[in-house]
């Protein structure tokens, strides 16, 4: 499995380091559920939470696979794994290690394309640009306030509500797992999860409800997610995995992009 070396110079994350951080935060995270599945062997780097948020039951390829073959029985192995696991599950790879005719090889054993992320990072952040959103921010420290940060990030993602219900499981939130919600007017409206793990604080779980963009909402949670994170464990490098709708909002904060990461899904019957 590999590991980040933060001995690095803090430059654009490479290849390497945007896979290192992807596992290491996604172990962390996926290790806290009582049924979890971790594992690393054959390339692959398996951390399913085992629950039915597909989200954190996923498999990366953590190491380069160049050769057809060799990425092949990778990703046949990951494939293995999802069927064992019982809920939906997605493969992370970068296209850096892969082969240049990897999407056609994926397809081939039932990988498809799902979403494309972008490894981005920062040392601090920069001031905000506009006042705080009004909102009222909640740490999350009961059941209740995690599944209002699932609720939110299920009506972004446009997914089942009940497939984010295993958020509710209070280990993730303890030692070194923090969450926040921000509500309106008592609606959850936006929220996000930062961890602190590998020498590193990891962003995730970034959110806001459809009809609120463009109101400071995100960037509001992020930075007081952050700051959390930061009191309780010094300050670190800051990373995350960007989608293609967020990543201008991180860029304006001060992160910086570099290596990309895809996400893949089995295809239905696969």
């Amino acid at each position: 499995m590999a590991t980040l070396d933060l001995s690095l110079p803090h430059a654009l994350p490479t290849a390497g380091e945007n896979v290192a951080a992807f596992i290491d935060a996604w172990t962390m995270m996926t290790s806290r559920f009582p049924g979890h599945r971790i594992a690393a062997d054959g390339g692959v780097a398996t951390t399913f939470s085992n629950t039915p948020l597909p989200f954190l039951n996923i498999s990366t390829l953590d190491r380069p696979l160049t050769d057809p073959g060799a990425f092949r029985h990778a990703l046949c192995e990951a494939r293995a794994r999802a069927a064992d696991c019982g809920h939906g599950t997605m493969l992370a790879l970068s296209g850096d290690w892969a082969p240049r005719d990897w999407e056609d090889l994926a397809a081939e054993t039932g990988w498809l394309r799902s979403m494309a992320l972008t490894a981005m990072a920062a040392d601090r952040l920069r001031p905000p640009r506009r006042a705080e959103a009004a909102l009222d921010f909640r740490a999350i420290d009961d059941p209740a306030t995690a599944r209002d940060l699932g609720l939110v990030n299920a009506l972004a993602y446009a997914m089942p509500v009940e497939a984010f219900d295993c958020l509710g499981e209070m280990a993730l939130w303890r030692d070194g797992g923090f969450g926040i919600v921000g509500y309106d007017e008592g609606r959850p409206v936006t929220g996000g999860a930062a961890f602190a793990v590998g020498g590193m604080i990891y962003v995730a779980m970034v959110a806001s409800a459809p009809g609120t963009h463009g109101r400071g909402y995100a960037e509001a949670a992020m930075r007081r997610i952050i700051l959390d994170a930061e009191r309780a464990v010094g300050g670190r490098r800051i990373r995350l995995h960007a989608t293609e709708t967020g990543e201008p909002l991180y860029r304006s904060m001060g992160f910086e992009g570099g290596a990309a990461l895809t996400l893949l899904h089995l295809a239905s019957g696969a």
